[in-house]
């Protein structure tokens, strides 16, 4: 018992720990890919701002749009190695005289309002394209404002809210230092839904295995839970087939015993009665031997009947003949009903015939009093309908779905010594099925309980 806790709560913990880890490495992907995506979006922004100072200036020497790339190109190269290029000819008069003119250049400039310096259209397509470059599919809103945060241009569905992550970067940073600053604003709409997107595979792996993981763990867990309680169901059946058996060797063995007793008188001896008696317990004894056989044949599923047309009635007289020692040790009164006009079945005699002794049997087990025991058949629509009432403790709700599994024992309350292994109604269901029959239940606690065989009547126009 404390090993199988121990085992179950060590797998529990594993499961869970397996669970953890997945969600601390989802937690850090989701980080890594928050932070490169904020990398990326500053990297565009820085850009743009670049971007849009090379185009102002290069328009107001006179270039055109088509000319502007080629330009700027050719200008990252020409800053790229200006060292070089200084030291190959320029002298410090030529680089003083650049640095006024640019000087001058931006003091021009700043006087121009900024919604005439930039557009909101010019920002939005730069962006576009810098940010389908990183990689980064997101729409996007941007804004240019003061150094007092107020907004002077933005898009059309602009929200000034702090719900979403802003990046910001000066615009026309070559602007002189008195210039009044402005800045560009911008935030990713959908940047959580991106993050998402870019690692759902993972998180639905992750789901997938934590879904296999604890089935497997419930599962185990179910396994172990059925695995004990069939060992215990295995020890009552021991126990309670080793009693069951006892009593008809037992009585056996008397009898061999008094007729072999050479003490005894010939007259004494009362041969039939002792005939008679062994007669009856080793009919009892293959009762028992047989229940057992024949549910280790239904846990092989090798069950196939020799079907047979045969008459229910002669079926229910032959089960009261075999039944009529137990009923006459509990003084239990057994009524027939046979009202049905026919009663030609297609099934195994000798399986069916235990059909009924197990339904007997279960009504004498399960009555407190003297047993009133009523067996009938009656005609329905092309079927006969056999039934096995008694008055005896009646079954809960509760347990009327659980009758027929195997080894399943209804609770007795204060009827004790009930004896049986749970297998009679495992037994009658799976053989009034295989006869292409049904089996219903109606039961009422302390009043008693009624079992109702469904069979197709034989006819032999329709035998294939």
């Amino acid at each position: 018992m404390m090993q199988r806790k121990i085992l179950i709560i060590t797998m529990l913990l594993a499961a869970i720990g397996i669970v953890l880890i997945q969600v601390i490495w989802i937690m850090g992907v989701y980080r890594f890919k928050n932070n490169e995506i904020k990398v990326k979006a500053e990297e565009a922004l820085a850009n743009v701002v670049t971007r849009v100072w090379q185009e102002e200036s290069y328009n107001s020497m006179g270039y055109t749009d088509k000319q502007l790339d080629s330009i700027i190109n050719f200008d990252k190269v020409i800053r790229d190695n200006a060292n070089r290029i200084a030291n190959i000819g320029q002298d410090s008069w030529t680089t003083k005289r650049y640095f006024v003119e640019t000087l001058v250049e931006r003091m021009n400039m700043v006087d121009i309002p900024i919604e005439q310096r930039v557009t909101v259209a010019q920002i939005d397509s730069l962006l576009k394209r810098e940010l389908n470059r990183l990689d980064v599919k997101s729409k996007f809103q941007i804004s240019v404002c003061d150094a007092n945060n107020k907004i002077i241009i933005a898009s059309d569905d602009y929200i000034d809210e702090e719900d979403h992550t802003r990046y910001k970067k000066v615009l026309f940073p070559q602007d002189p230092w008195f210039a009044e600053q402005y800045f560009v604003v911008m935030y990713l709409e959908n940047e959580y839904k991106m993050i998402i997107s870019y690692i759902w595979t993972l998180i639905l792996s992750s789901i997938i295995l934590t879904i296999i993981v604890f089935a497997i763990f419930i599962h185990a867990t179910y396994i172990i839970s059925t695995q004990k309680k069939i060992s215990s169901i295995k020890n009552d059946f021991i126990s309670n087939i080793t009693h069951e058996l006892k009593t008809p060797i037992s009585t056996i063995s008397l009898a061999a015993q008094m007729l072999g007793d050479e003490n005894i008188p010939q007259t004494a001896k009362n041969i039939p009665k002792l005939s008679s008696m062994i007669k009856e317990q080793s009919r009892q004894l293959s009762f028992l031997v047989e229940k057992v056989l024949q549910s280790s044949v239904f846990e092989r599923q090798t069950l196939t009947l020799n079907s047979q047309e045969v008459s229910l009635h002669s079926l229910i007289k032959e089960a009261d003949d075999i039944m009529t020692l137990q009923l006459r040790n509990r003084k239990a009164t057994l009524i027939t009903e046979l009202r049905a006009t026919s009663d030609i079945i297609l099934t195994d005699k000798a399986y069916f015939v235990n059909v009924i002794t197990n339904l007997l049997d279960n009504a004498l087990k399960y009555s407190k009093e003297v047993p009133k025991i009523v067996i009938g058949t009656k005609n329905e629509d092309r079927k006969i309908i056999c039934y096995v009432a008694d008055n005896g403790i009646g079954i809960k709700n509760d347990d009327l779905g659980k009758v027929f599994d195997q080894f399943f024992r209804v609770h007795t309350g204060d009827v004790h010594n009930v004896k049986g292994f749970g297998l009679g109604l495992n037994y009658v269901k799976k053989i009034v099925e295989l006869s292409g029959g049904t089996v219903n239940i109606e039961s009422e606690v302390n009043r008693g309980t009624t079992f109702y065989l469904s069979l197709p009547l034989y006819n032999k126009e329709n035998k294939s």
